[in-house]
C-alpha cells in the first residue's frame, strides 16, 4: 500500500547544537491555577454592601412602621371608647367630654389641654382638628355639660361624631407635648 504523496511527511532536517540548547529550555504548558472562591471580585464586596444596607433600611422602616402604629393605637382606643357611649344616656355629653379631654391630655400635655373650658376648649379642639365644631355639637359642650336638664340626644349624637372625627384626625405636636410632659415631670 502506498501513501499518497501529500500526507506523506517530510524528513525533518537534523537540528542544530544551537536548537537543541534552545528546544531544552522550552517546558511544558502549564495550565493558570483555579480561581479561589476567597477573596470575593469587587463586585460582589460591591453586591454584599448593598444587601446590607437593604436589610438595614427594611429593618428601620418596620421599626418606624411600628411605631407610627403604637404612637396612634391611643387614637384606635379613643374612638372605641367614643363609640361606646350611649347617646340616650344624660351622662352621655359628660363621658364624651372626658375621652376628649384624656385625649387632649394624652396628645398635648395637661398644662396645654387640661385645664380649657368653655369656648377655649371648643376653640383648642377646633384648631387643633382642623375643622369647625357643628353647632349641635358646640351646643352640647357649651350647655348641655354644665346642665343636666337640658338633654338633647341629637346633640349627643353631633358630639359623638364630632369627637370619633377629632380622635382620628387630630394633629400632633410631639414636640410641644414631649416638652410639656417633661416641664410637668420635673415639677412634680
Amino acid at each position: 500500500m502506498r501513501i499518497p504523496i501529500a500526507q506523506q511527511t517530510p524528513a525533518q532536517p537534523p537540528l542544530s547544537p544551537e536548537q537543541q540548547e534552545l528546544l531544552a529550555q522550552l517546558r511544558d504548558i502549564h495550565e493558570p491555577a483555579p480561581l479561589a472562591w476567597w477573596p470575593p471580585a469587587p463586585g460582589w464586596w460591591l453586591l454584599a454592601a448593598l444587601v446590607v444596607a437593604a436589610v438595614i433600611l427594611a429593618a428601620l422602616w418596620i421599626q418606624h412602621a411600628r411605631d407610627r402604629v403604637r404612637r396612634g393605637r391611643y387614637r384606635q382606643e379613643a374612638v372605641r371608647l367614643l363609640q361606646e357611649v350611649d347617646i340616650e344616656s344624660p351622662r352621655a355629653t359628660e363621658e364624651l367630654n372626658e375621652i376628649l379631654k384624656r385625649v387632649a391630655v394624652a396628645s398635648y400635655g395637661r398644662r396645654r389641654a387640661g385645664t380649657l373650658t368653655g369656648r377655649q376648649w371648643l376653640s383648642f379642639l377646633e384648631q387643633s382638628g382642623g375643622r369647625p365644631c357643628p353647632p349641635m355639637a358646640q351646643q352640647a359642650l357649651l350647655e348641655q355639660l354644665y346642665r343636666r336638664d337640658a338633654f338633647d340626644a341629637d346633640a349627643n349624637s353631633a358630639l359623638q361624631q364630632f369627637a370619633i372625627d377629632w380622635a382620628r384626625s387630630h394633629k400632633t405636636r410631639i414636640d410641644d407635648a414631649r416638652s410639656t410632659n417633661i416641664t410637668e415631670a420635673q415639677s412634680v
